[in-house]
């Protein structure tokens, strides 16, 4: 007997035309779950595993990306070889350290640009702007 999961998490996946049965609703439950933002599947495949979600790394691979062609999952824009998925899917400011540290933004449009002007004026040469547009 499957789990049951959140009224939102059903919603979600209905609304991008994904199946409320399978690994995909409890995968998405437990991304969401987590106080983590910001996984790579290294990350992941522990969490899963322990959640009883027993899938291979290519399975639960496909898991994420599907998430992610319909919107439900985000992907950190990064210059690393893995793949960072981004618990919160709608479009959002990231402040990216170079130790790989990462913290997200939820500021306003004008907020942003006051701290992209402070932080370039503080650390001349010392500051890397990355824009990337979304399909």
């Amino acid at each position: 007997m499957g789990q049951a999961i959140e009224p939102a998490t059903s919603d979600a996946l209905r609304a991008a035309g994904l199946p409320l049965r399978g690994p995909l609703p409890r995968l998405l439950a437990l991304l969401a779950a987590s106080p983590d933002t910001h996984l790579s599947l290294a990350q992941i495949e522990p969490m899963a595993l322990e959640a009883g979600l027993a899938l291979r790394p290519a399975e639960l691979a496909r898991c994420l990306e599907t998430l992610v062609e319909h919107g439900l999952l985000g992907l950190l824009p990064t210059t690393g070889p893995e793949r960072v998925f981004d618990t919160l899917p709608q479009a959002h400011a990231h402040v990216i350290y170079e130790d790989d540290q990462v913290i997200d933004l939820h500021v306003s449009h004008e907020t942003l640009l006051a701290m992209i002007a402070d932080a370039l004026e503080r650390r001349p040469g010392a500051v890397e702007v990355v824009v990337r547009f979304r399909r």
